[in-house]
């Protein structure tokens, strides 16, 4: 599948541990063959979420849909005692009025899909 890249502006912030300084969200975005449009997010923050909110320029995005990966803590695994503890859960965007709302969850990457 081809994929376009699509160019994402936004300020991500700052988190700060101790003396080291990151970045606090960053963001890809790419179109496939098919018109949709996909957004990764990550919130490397392992205190607060954040709440995104994204113009859709140039698309007509009807709905939008898609997972999130976290985990109780920033250095959970999945093992055989504990298969369960890092898995995608579901998430629910907003599309509305050419915007796209999105709550990203602390230590997380979440893609959607937006049609």
């Amino acid at each position: 599948m081809t994929q376009r890249f699509i160019p994402v502006a936004f300020d991500p912030g700052t988190y700060v541990h101790g003396d080291i300084t990151l970045p606090r969200v960053d963001a890809i975005a790419a179109k496939d063959t098919s018109g949709r449009l996909w957004l990764a997010t990550t919130n490397l923050d392992p205190n607060q979420p954040i709440e995104i909110e994204a113009s859709l320029a140039g698309l007509t995005a009807k709905s939008a849909s898609g997972e999130t990966l976290t985990a109780p803590k920033v250095d959970s695994i999945n093992s055989f005692d504990a298969p369960n503890s890092v898995i995608p859960k579901a998430v629910s965007p907003k599309v509305q009025g050419g915007r796209l709302t999105l709550k990203v969850e602390l230590k997380s990457v979440t893609v959607v899909s937006i049609e």
